[in-house]
C-alpha cells in the first residue's frame, strides 16, 4: 500500500504552475490619471523579465499573464525577455504603448516552441519514472 501511495504522490512534487502576475507602476495615491497594461504569453513561459520605461516591473517570472497597474497616461516603452533551455528561441518583444486614462492596454506575445532537448529531457524522466515505478510496485 505504501509502495502505490508513493507512485501517486511522486509526480506532484516535480510539478509547477503558471501564475498570473499582478503588479503597480506607480503609486495611486499620486492624484494622477493612470491606466493599465496587461501582457498575454501564448503559452505558460518561465524566466519572463518586463521593463517598462527602463524601470523592471517582473523578474524571472513563470506566467501566462501578466498586467501592471497605475501607469501613469501617455507613450512607455515596454520590454519582454524571457530565456530557458526549453524554448527553441527566446523571446525579446519591444513595443511602444499609449496609456489613456482609465483604459486597458493588451501586449501578445508568442512564445517559441519547445526545444528538441525539451523533449529528449520530458522522455527520459518519464522513463525513469516510469521504471522506478514499475521496479517498485512489482
Amino acid at each position: 500500500m505504501k509502495k502505490s501511495l508513493w507512485l501517486l504522490i511522486l509526480p506532484f512534487l516535480f510539478i509547477s504552475c503558471a501564475k498570473d502576475y499582478y503588479t503597480s507602476y506607480k503609486s495611486a495615491s499620486d492624484g494622477k490619471e493612470f491606466g493599465s497594461v496587461i501582457i498575454k504569453f501564448s503559452n505558460p513561459i518561465k524566466n519572463v523579465n518586463i521593463t517598462v520605461d527602463g524601470n523592471l516591473i517582473a523578474e524571472d517570472k513563470f506566467t501566462k499573464r501578466v498586467q501592471v497597474d497605475n501607469m501613469p497616461i501617455g507613450q512607455h516603452e515596454i520590454k519582454v525577455i524571457a530565456s530557458s533551455w526549453e524554448l527553441k528561441n527566446d523571446v525579446n518583444k519591444i513595443d511602444k504603448m499609449d496609456i489613456q486614462p482609465n483604459d486597458k492596454k493588451t501586449m501578445l506575445v508568442q512564445v517559441p516552441p519547445k526545444s528538441t532537448g525539451y523533449w529528449i529531457y520530458q522522455a527520459v524522466t518519464f522513463s525513469v519514472i516510469f521504471s522506478t515505478s514499475y521496479y517498485l510496485y512489482y
